[in-house]
């Protein structure tokens, strides 16, 4: 190779590694935008309501979702239950919550990063809207039907069933006043999943309108948004 063909070689390698720099400074650039706007809406483990706390769970090192518990005299119920065992396992210790204190769970849908640690609460009842045809593991549940209310201790939990974002996706509403949405409110225009029957643009964007319509809210937990404190807000996403 002559002194030509090297000085060539050499500048294209150069003009590689400059463009591989560029492309991964966006990429760390995109990771610090999503970790800022994440950190803005989402909650650090820690108590956000009367009796009500949320745990954090993180991707990678950046916030991405909240799941809940809710305190029912000594013991508590779960709205989720959290991507992974670790991230879970050390959201309760910070909360002095042993997974055993968890009487119920309570899902909203069977994607991985609200389920994922479902079978550590191995003694608490899993409570679901209809799991037919969903992806949903095979651990012992029982299945809400629409509208159908279960008192825990003096606390009521009403499931509401709101397919669209996926098959079995349902809203609970708890004492009247304190609704959590799942996913139902994640993006304006969500992209589907790879089985198209697991999600419904459609369906997703009517029940975004029923939930404004319930009467007496006066908190609203999202799986990814944080705590909203009045439902109005909502329309943000329509």
């Amino acid at each position: 190779m002559t002194g030509t063909e090297n000085l060539k070689s050499n500048s294209k390698t150069k003009k590689e590694l400059s463009q591989w720099t560029k492309i991964l400074l966006i990429i760390l650039l995109i990771i610090l935008c999503l970790a800022a706007v994440a950190s803005r809406y989402l909650y650090p483990t820690g108590r956000i309501a009367p009796e009500t706390c949320a745990v954090r769970i993180n991707r990678n090192g950046v916030p991405m979702g909240n799941f809940f518990l809710l305190q029912v005299n000594e013991k508590y119920i779960a709205i989720d239950a959290g991507a992974d065992h670790i991230q879970t396992e050390k959201g309760l210790q910070k909360l002095g919550v042993s997974p055993y204190d968890v009487m119920a769970v309570f899902v909203t849908h069977a994607h991985w990063d609200h389920i994922g640690s479902l079978d550590l609460f191995d003694k608490a009842v899993i409570y679901t809207g209809n799991t037919e045809d969903s992806e949903f593991p095979d651990l012992p549940h029982q299945i809400m039907t629409d509208g159908e209310v279960i008192e825990l201790s003096g606390m009521s939990v009403q499931c509401i069933y709101t397919p669209g974002h996926t098959i079995d996706s349902v809203c609970y509403l708890v004492d009247g006043k304190h609704l959590f949405v799942g996913d139902l409110f994640v993006t304006t225009n969500d992209p589907p999943p790879p089985n198209s029957k697991r999600y419904d643009s459609d369906l997703q964007l009517f029940y975004r309108e029923k939930m404004l319509e319930i009467e007496g809210v006066q908190y609203v937990f999202t799986g990814h948004f944080g705590l909203f404190k009045d439902v109005r807000f909502f329309r943000l996403w329509l």
